[in-house]
This record gives C-alpha cells, sequence and structure tokens, in this order.
C-alpha cells in the first residue's frame, strides 16, 4: 500500500531530488499495472485522474471533462482499489474536482486523506474552460473559487497541493488565494497518438507561453515547484527542451507516459504475434 506523507514530507523528497540535480517527474496512472511499473522506473510523483482512466479504456483525455460519470467517485475507487495497492514508496495524489456541489468538500478530503492519497489537484477544472460558458459558470457559483477553497482545505489537512491554470489571470487568483506548493501550466491537450490533438503550439512557443506563466506565479510565491505539462511535450527530449528554455523544475505527463507508451508497443507486439507462421509442410486442417 502506497506509504502516506505529510505536506512537508513530500516537499523535502521533491526539493531533495532537486538539489541532487533531479529534475521532477509527475505523471498520471489511470490503473494498477501503470501505477505499479511507472513507480518501478523512478517517477516523483504518481496522479490519479478521471482523464487518466478513461486514456486506458481508450479515449481521449477530454472525455474527463464531461458529465459521463461522477469524477471524485472515479478518482477514490481508482485510487482504493487498484493504484495505491501497487504502490510502495512514491507519493500519490488525487486529482480532484472542486466544483462539487454534492459533496461536504472537507469530510472528502479527510477520506481521501485516510486511504492513502498525499496530496491533491485541481482536476478536473473549469480553469479548462473560456468564453459564454466560463462567464456563466462563475455567474452561477460554479466557478474557480470552488477549487481554490479546496486546495486551501486540502493545506489545512496537511496535504501537499498542486494548482493548475491556463492563462494569466487564473494564474494569479490561485496562487495569491491558494498558494499551491506546486504550480502547473496547461499547455493544451497532448499532441500525438491515436488520441491526441492534431494541432496545437510548436515547442517553442509552448515554452515561451509557459514561462512568462511562470514569471507571474514566481512573482506572487518565488518557492513554487514549476512543472511543465501538456501539448507539445511528448517525448523526452521534449522535456529536456522544457528544462532548457523555462524555469520549470520538472514535468507533469499524462498521455505522454499512460496513453503514448503502450499505443505503438501493443499494436506492434499484437502483429508480431500475428506474424508468426506454421512450420514449413506441416498441415493443421
Amino acid at each position: 500500500m502506497a506509504k502516506r506523507y505529510s505536506r512537508q514530507e513530500f516537499l523535502d523528497r521533491l526539493w531533495g531530488e532537486v538539489k541532487r540535480g533531479k529534475p521532477l517527474v509527475m505523471t498520471g496512472a489511470g490503473n494498477g499495472i501503470a501505477a505499479k511499473f511507472i513507480e518501478q522506473g523512478g517517477v516523483d510523483i504518481l496522479g490519479v485522474y478521471n482523464t487518466g482512466y478513461f486514456r486506458m479504456q481508450g479515449y481521449g483525455s477530454l472525455a474527463g471533462m464531461l458529465p459521463m460519470a461522477d469524477a471524485n467517485e472515479m478518482v477514490f475507487r481508482v485510487g482504493q482499489r487498484e493504484v495505491l495497492p501497487q504502490v510502495k514508496e512514491v507519493p500519490v495524489i488525487a486529482g480532484l474536482n472542486g466544483v462539487d456541489v454534492l459533496r461536504d468538500m472537507r469530510v472528502f478530503l479527510e477520506d481521501i486523506k485516510r486511504i492513502g492519497f498525499s496530496g491533491v489537484h485541481n482536476f478536473p477544472t473549469v480553469a479548462w474552460f473560456d468564453g459564454e460558458f466560463r462567464e456563466t459558470l462563475e455567474g452561477t457559483g460554479l466557478g474557480y473559487q470552488m477549487e481554490l477553497d479546496m486546495l486551501n482545505v486540502a493545506h489545512d489537512l496537511d496535504m501537499l497541493t498542486i494548482g493548475y491554470a491556463f492563462n494569466e489571470e487564473d494564474t494569479e487568483s490561485l496562487i495569491k488565494e491558494a498558494a499551491p506548493d506546486i504550480f502547473i501550466f496547461h499547455a493544451g491537450i497532448t499532441r500525438g497518438g491515436s488520441t491526441g490533438y492534431a494541432g496545437g503550439r510548436s515547442l517553442e512557443e509552448m515554452a515561451n507561453r509557459t514561462q512568462a506563466i511562470y514569471s507571474i506565479a514566481r512573482d506572487v510565491k518565488p518557492d513554487l515547484i514549476l512543472l511543465a505539462h501538456g501539448a507539445a511535450l511528448v517525448n523526452p527530449e521534449d522535456g529536456q527542451y522544457m528544462l532548457d528554455h523555462t524555469d520549470c523544475h520538472g514535468v507533469q505527463l499524462g498521455s505522454s507516459i499512460e496513453r503514448m507508451a503502450i499505443e505503438v508497443p501493443l499494436q506492434e507486439r499484437a502483429a508480431s504475434f500475428k506474424n508468426v507462421h506454421f512450420p514449413q509442410g506441416a498441415k493443421r486442417w
């Protein structure tokens, strides 16, 4: 069963890696076998997200933003039954929907902590929405503030907190009002593979945009741990580019670790088995 960490113990592990000159790697884990072998690969943080579940069922990540299932219940159950039992030492965090009017969030976070999660991340997030839809959510009391409130409750419960933002305004609100331990600028859906986005920013554009957002966040909270995520960050070489061209301390991986690590290898392995043949001259019919 996954080891539980206090917020400070969690932070000490992360900063210890950075001070040893090792960039941080945070990944999703949509099921137990992913968690088991990703941990053995040496990552620093494992996250359980409803998007991870959908990815591992063959759907695109944005399925997790649609009302097809109870996101928080899914993360609780996948964590409890599949991921947490397979993990030994790596801290595990829960990606939770803070805009959940059907739960007492403090009670739910206490349960999340009790079963073995050591941190909380505001995902799914209304920050992904913009335009009239986002304005309506905010205007009807179903906005980003509920996610910030959730992160503050998690902090009160001595859990590490991770914040997502997609633009300058939300970044400033997030850092000022919730002061997360880790900040991640979400640069967009990861491109490539069977369900990835075909367009999006180039790696250079992603790095420039990410660094600009980091500057806003760091102006408010200089001691933030910064992770890069999404868009053109697909391969380890892309992660190195982000380290070389931004102030990030490492990367957060979803599709690029869970989905893309298995799509082509599974297809190729199945094709290899299909290409075996009967011995020459043998008749099996």
